[in-house]
């Protein structure tokens, strides 16, 4: 099964290179919402919210840095640019949540593939030969995976060459593909069953626009969680991306001493990581299962 899913995953991969158009445009929205979005707000928090306490930290809180420079016998102009050096520039809080929804969207388009293949016939073809059909599912999902990974990774790299900072440098990027793997996996596999479902592209960006967009804005991507309303809070913690956005955020920026780099920022962040796992991977198994389910109702 593994081998004929490996020949999808390639077919969809040659395809993917082959869309350059969809490609470069993909990253617009990314770059757009850094460069523009992320920047104009980052220097307005930085005059409204930069005080005797520092800015935002990566829990959208007051870092243990912030409050000793607090409580430091120094003047307040010196507190103050202190405080900035121990904290989290908001443009690089709102890199890692974008980084997380790019996996998310890009998982979630994989079931555009599957419409077209039964558009033009392709997917019929698949099912009348000698393959397990489990293998259809499963490489597009590997496929879906991988463009996942590939886009992540630019977005991460465009981010550093607008000044995005990593504190936890070459170890945090690592960390954060165990991560985007589960994550992307479950997306694909609802996706791949409810392009199944579907009969047309316009009915799937229909879809597609009415969940990710409430997904997006309900979750810690732009906004510290804290900061949200109580009911806010609640909902987003039933958002599988709230808890992607956590593990990019922590393994990219670390914990309360990030500021520092290196292995200081890696430090206290073990617990919480092993946490978005858990969940993550409860995640992935739930809409792995729903869309296994769906993709054999549907083509039985």
């Amino acid at each position: 099964m593994l081998k004929e899913a490996w020949y999808i995953t390639e077919r969809e991969l040659i395809h993917f290179g082959r869309r350059r158009i969809q490609l470069i445009t993909s990253f617009i929205q990314p770059v757009i919402w850094l460069a523009f979005f992320g920047y104009a707000i980052s220097s307005g928090i930085t005059g409204l919210l930069m005080g005797l306490t520092g800015g935002l930290s990566s829990q959208g809180s007051s870092s243990l840095l912030q409050i000793f420079v607090y409580f430091l016998p120094v003047d307040f102009f010196t507190k103050f640019m202190l405080s900035n050096l121990v904290s989290v520039r908001y443009i690089d809080f709102m890199a890692t949540g974008i980084i997380a929804f790019t996996v998310l969207a890009t998982a979630f388009m994989s079931g555009v593939s599957i419409i077209w293949d039964k558009r033009f016939g392709y997917f019929y073809k698949l099912l009348v030969a000698p393959i397990p059909r489990a293998s259809i599912m499963l490489g597009k999902m590997i496929a879906a995976t991988i463009r996942s990974l590939i886009q992540a990774l630019i977005v991460i790299t465009l981010a550093i060459l607008l000044g995005i900072k990593i504190y936890t440098g070459v170890i945090g990027i690592v960390l954060i593909i165990p991560f985007m793997v589960v994550f992307a996996l479950g997306l694909a596999g609802i996706s791949v069953a409810a392009g199944i479902k579907l009969s047309n592209v316009e009915g799937f960006f229909g879809i597609f626009q009415m969940i990710l967009l409430p997904l997006f804005f309900v979750s810690p991507a732009i906004a510290p969680l804290e900061s949200m309303p109580g009911w806010l809070q609640n909902a987003a913690r039933f958002n599988p991306l709230t808890y992607a956005v956590d593990a990019v955020r922590k393994s990219l920026l670390g914990g309360e001493f990030g500021p520092l780099y290196g292995n200081w920022a890696l430090m206290g962040i073990g617990g919480s990581l092993l946490y978005d796992f858990a969940v993550l991977s409860l995640i992935f198994i739930f809409m792995i299962l729903i869309g296994a389910y769906l993709f054999r109702k549907s083509i039985a």
